[in-house]
């Protein structure tokens, strides 16, 4: 009798722990940001209601619609403001909005985001952060 109690209890827990990582892969309410980054120009993308997104690209901000199917996500094109920086900060920028454009599905572990492209590439890695 003991044993059926504790496989029910462990099928029972594992069950959780499965719904609760299904349900953190969705990104509405959530934040993430450039861990290489220095908190002055600090880049992030956060996933707001609505389907909508923005965020800090390095030197302008950014906002714009997205749409995310389990694991998959799709950025759509973003508007962004258009002030002028110095070239490196521009490089940068362009590099984030061009990577953001190329994301097809993420990976959540724990507090990291991982961005895949659509042949499941790793392109880059983001740190969860407190929402502004």
């Amino acid at each position: 009798m003991p044993t059926k109690l504790a496989t029910l209890t462990v099928v029972f827990l594992l069950s959780f722990s499965a719904a609760a990582l299904a349900h953190d892969m969705r990104l509405e309410g959530t934040e993430w940001g450039v861990v290489s980054d220095n908190a002055s120009a600090a880049r992030f993308v956060s996933f707001a209601g609505e389907k909508r997104v923005f965020g800090f690209s390095g030197c302008n901000r950014f906002s714009g619609e997205y749409e995310q199917t389990d694991n998959q996500l799709l950025i759509k094109p973003l508007a962004t403001t258009r002030m002028a920086c110095p070239p490196d900060m521009m490089k940068r920028e362009e590099e984030f909005l061009a990577m953001l454009g190329q994301v097809h599905s993420v990976v959540v572990e724990h507090t990291m985001l991982m961005l895949l492209d659509e042949g499941g590439a790793q392109i880059t890695t983001l740190v969860r952060r407190a929402a502004e």
